[in-house]
């Protein structure tokens, strides 16, 4: 996530982040031929563009865009479009806009889901634990200024969820599994 802070503006208090200049000529996220996945990235879903032509939806397998997958669990993001995945030149992926998150109920919408019941590596099973321990401490402190206690209570037991299966989730709840539009 790109440098980020609370500001007030004229609407109020909101979040701020430090503008980038995306790499035009990378697409982390894609609309390809129906079927035609190119090697290096992972399919998520079959669709029609506005041509009614067979279109498939994938996404690069990167560990850039697998810490945000991981991240996206841990928050709850309702709302990952391919449009808030930021490539830039260095192949850095900066995640924006995460107005819905923190949900207490299962609303994880993405089109990061190319890694569903794969092994977490060690390094992310790593961060979730730091961020679970974290959240006993300086973490959580900070996040009570701006969460519920029941919001609280749901990021810690996505943590201890995905610290004991080992594995990305697939989608659940009532909410549809992408966000609309894709992108």
């Amino acid at each position: 996530m790109p440098t980020t802070w609370l500001g007030e503006g004229r609407f109020g208090t909101g979040m701020l982040q430090l503008w980038q200049d995306a790499d035009p000529g990378q697409d982390p996220v894609d609309l390809v031929p129906a079927g035609e996945i190119p090697p290096g990235h992972h399919h998520v879903l079959d669709g029609y563009d506005a041509d009614d032509v067979a279109v498939s939806v994938i996404h690069e397998d990167s560990p850039a865009l697998r810490r945000m997958a991981v991240f996206d669990v841990l928050v709850n993001n309702a709302d990952r479009k391919g449009a808030h995945i930021l490539p830039m030149a260095d192949g850095h992926r900066y995640g924006v806009d995460h107005g819905v998150t923190f949900h207490t109920e299962p609303r994880l919408r993405t089109v990061l889901w190319g890694w569903i019941g794969q092994p977490l590596t060690g390094e992310e099973l790593t961060g979730i634990t730091a961020v679970r321990e974290g959240l006993e401490a300086d973490l959580g402190e900070a996040l009570a200024e701006h969460l519920s206690p029941a919001e609280l209570l749901a990021l810690r037991r996505r943590c201890d969820d995905l610290s004991e299966t080992c594995v990305f989730p697939g989608p659940a709840g009532d909410m549809p599994a992408v966000p609309w539009p894709v992108f």
